[in-house]
């Protein structure tokens, strides 16, 4: 079969295109239709734009360049080898190849590999080229092409490239930016996670890596992009290889021409400089007290924020019927976080709260609102009148019973410590108190009540449980003719009662009943009973005997 004299298909599927360069000389034809030949142009990509264009200088005088100095062969579907032959203008021929999947392995400089090999077959810019896989045959890195070989022939235009791209990160302030993991370098349609090294001048500055060595880049836009640290933006971005490159931004990158590049095995760099982004985040603040709507006798305030860059101050309000009366705030001064605390002391009545904080930036938190009730006025106590209550006076009592009054609730009360709840209503009583009821004594007591703000109102009293003292004044006697008493009670003496036969005294604290005998106050001749009341009730009895 004979060869023919068009580029063909790539086994990659880019279309085919004729080629600026002049196509390569051909070989004898093959008219064995079970075989064909395969041609082979290899080129430097001196100008880096990914086609075979010898018109173009690149910065370093170079145009692009034919170069068989390196070996190539090729392995055929029956596993057979063939090594060709060079043409006078500088083409690999491969004749007699076996006709279907067959792979040509095109030696590289270095081994490891320190370059590049694409599929330029048919490109008309580096748009249409493909970077060809790496692999490795007797021993040598060699770049891999395949083609699907037919009767016909196949034909292949094959570039070498060696460009690096790498990137410095600074901040605004001029220090480096160590520790990224979001740098990406890119080149066709292939991405590359780069590394930081250091590097004439230390670290900061990024490349991308593969096992063997620096990720070579096939001659199209160079680009990098940046996943920026918390807090930061990308504030500009350069490129040079000793000379500026411009530098264009799409597609969330940022690139360059490799044409722009010093030569095809340049390392361009790009400087990236980050800065401060806008703080657009609102702090978030939080309401810790109070947490419930009261009452309350004051207001204990309590409202935590925080912040990613930095607070400013925290504020919480006070409002009653939609007037401002009391404003508090705290200072945080930058840092992430914060408490603002105050306690509010207000007239009873009901009032909103309202809070929020700010950052540095001037950016403020939802503005949020609780209502509360305060309550500073303390329960009112008065001792309950009628004989059933209540027996004495505020200087000593019998019995004794109370009625409690708070606009904002009772809740309990305390006597002498012991705790009696109460049903948290407007009003209530304590009744029927004792000396051995509801921790009530002989003696002094103490009365506390609580509202359910947790406002006071303490009462002191005394509770007298004792009769009065009644002393003979004849002395002890087994029995007498006439005999005379003395009375003796501190919340005076009331009356006594001889064998059930009343004598009123004259409610004092001292008293007597004298010249007792048969027929006088009830006395009798015999065993008598004499009974002391005090003003409160209580009672001593006596009993004796009259001759």
């Amino acid at each position: 079969m004979r060869s023919v004299t068009k580029y063909g298909i790539a086994a990659t599927g880019v279309a085919a295109a004729i080629v600026v360069a002049p196509l390569p000389a051909m070989a004898a034809e093959d008219t064995d239709s079970s075989t064909g030949t395969v041609t082979v142009t290899r080129f430097d990509d001196r100008y880096a734009d990914g086609v075979f264009d010898q018109s173009k200088t690149a910065r370093d005088g170079w145009t692009d360049v034919k170069n068989t100095n390196l070996s190539a062969w090729l392995v055929a579907s029956d596993n057979s080898r063939h090594y060709g032959y060079t043409t006078a203008s500088n083409d690999y021929i491969f004749e007699n190849v076996p006709v279907g999947p067959a792979k040509v392995y095109l030696y590289t400089p270095n081994n490891p590999a320190g370059e590049v090999l694409f599929d330029a077959t048919g490109a008309e810019s580096a748009d249409d080229i493909v970077r060809l896989p790496f692999g490795s045959d007797q021993g040598m890195a060699s770049g891999v092409l395949s083609v699907d070989v037919d009767a016909d022939g196949e034909q292949r235009l094959v570039g070498m490239s060696a460009l690096r791209v790498a990137a410095d990160v600074r901040f605004a302030d001029g220090s480096i930016a160590t520790g990224l993991t979001g740098v990406e370098f890119g080149s066709g349609d292939d991405w590359y996670n780069a590394s930081e090294y250091q590097f004439n001048g230390g670290y900061g500055t990024y490349e991308a890596f593969e096992s063997f060595g620096y990720v070579r880049h096939i001659p199209d836009e160079l680009g990098v992009r940046i996943a920026a640290p918390a807090g930061y933006r990308v504030a500009s971005v350069t490129a040079d290889d000793y000379v500026a490159i411009p530098v264009t931004q799409h597609d969330g990158a940022y690139w360059i021409d490799a044409a722009a590049a010093s030569s095809y095995f340049a390392a361009p760099k790009f400087t990236i400089t980050l800065e401060a982004a806008p703080d657009t985040t609102r702090p978030e603040a939080t309401l810790v007290a109070p947490t419930t709507a009261g009452p309350a006798k004051t207001i204990d305030l309590k409202v935590d924020a925080t912040d990613d860059r930095g607070l400013g101050r925290i504020v919480a309000n006070i409002y009653k019927d939609g007037t401002l009366v009391k404003s508090t705030q705290t200072a945080v001064n930058g840092a992430t976080s914060g408490s603002h605390t105050a306690t509010v002391t207000l007239p009873d009545g009901k009032y909103t709260i309202r809070y929020n904080a700010s950052d540095l930036a001037g950016n403020v938190s939802q503005t949020r609102s609780f209502d509360v009730t305060v309550d500073g006025t303390a329960p009112t106590v008065t001792v309950k009148d009628g004989a059933s209550y209540t027996v004495g006076d505020a200087n000593a009592y019998g019995l004794v019973s109370f009625k409690l009054y708070d606009a904002g609730k009772i809740d309990k009360v305390t006597i002498n410590g012991k705790v009696k709840d109460l049903t948290d209503n407007a009003w209530s009583d304590v009744n029927y108190v004792k000396p051995g009821t509801f921790g009530a004594v002989e003696g002094a007591n103490t009365l506390v009540v609580y509202d359910v703000a947790g406002n006071t109102t303490t009462l002191r009293f005394t509770l007298d449980g004792t009769g009065p003292q009644v002393t003979v004044k004849e002395g002890v006697r087994a029995s007498y003719d006439v005999v005379g008493f003395k009375l003796y009670d501190a919340v005076k003496v009331d009356k006594v009662s001889i064998n059930g036969v009343v004598k009123d005294l004259s409610n004092s604290q001292w008293s007597d009943v004298n010249g007792v005998k048969p027929g006088v106050f009830g006395a009798v001749k015999g065993e008598n009973t004499l009974v002391a009341y005090d003003v409160l009730g209580n009672t001593t009895t006596v009993g004796f005997t009259l001759n």
